[in-house]
């Protein structure tokens, strides 16, 4: 695994949601959940030719998607904010390689801080690290990655996992990761995961 960049912390609205396709309405993009910016108050540069792509699929579907129906507007996908996640900085790698002449696969990895507007308590901060890995490569399926996180919570000494199916709006499937964990005698969720969508 390579190292990917990461950038910095402040991220427009459409590489950590529509990108990923988060519906605009989503709750997750209220101020509840987001710290939104107010300078610099929207991004400046969107790809325009992948931004027309993005809408068209939040309005009217594409790639086996009916998509969401609505309308998808540029000046809720140019806020700024504290990215929420490092897999906006996935979804930027993966339109780089589809740009692109020829595939190359590739492994990447980001251990990054993210930021959420929680209430702060014994399990909750609003800045955290994200660990995240991206594999690029034709012919991969799910066995991949359960064969993946295997390997990667082993190295750590997590060896009791089971996985449970989730949503995200950017991966189907999804699975969410879970581990024994003996000092409290219960299961408890260790990771999310999941197979981008085209």
């Amino acid at each position: 695994f390579s190292e990917m960049p990461t950038h910095s912390f402040v991220e427009s609205a459409f590489w950590n949601f529509d990108a990923l396709f988060q519906p605009q309405q989503h709750p997750a993009r209220d101020q509840h959940d987001t710290f939104f910016l107010q300078d610099p108050a929207e991004a400046l540069e969107l790809p325009p030719g992948y931004m027309g792509r993005v809408k068209k699929v939040h309005s009217q579907g594409g790639y086996g998607s009916q998509g969401y129906r609505s309308e998808w507007r540029v000046a809720d996908a140019r806020r700024t904010l504290l990215r929420t996640h490092t897999t906006a900085c996935s979804a930027r790698l993966l339109q780089r390689l589809a740009q692109q002449a020829s595939f190359a696969p590739g492994r990447w990895f980001s251990i990054e801080r993210v930021f959420r507007n929680e209430a702060v308590d014994a399990t909750h901060l609003a800045e955290f690290h994200q660990v995240e890995g991206v594999v690029a490569e034709r012919g991969l399926a799910l066995g991949h990655l359960l064969g993946i996180l295997r390997e990667f919570f082993s190295k750590m000494g997590i060896t009791q996992l089971r996985f449970k199916p989730a949503y995200n709006p950017y991966t189907e499937p999804s699975m969410e990761v879970f581990s024994y964990h003996p000092g409290l005698k219960r299961w408890v969720e260790v990771g999310n995961s999941g197979v981008f969508r085209p």
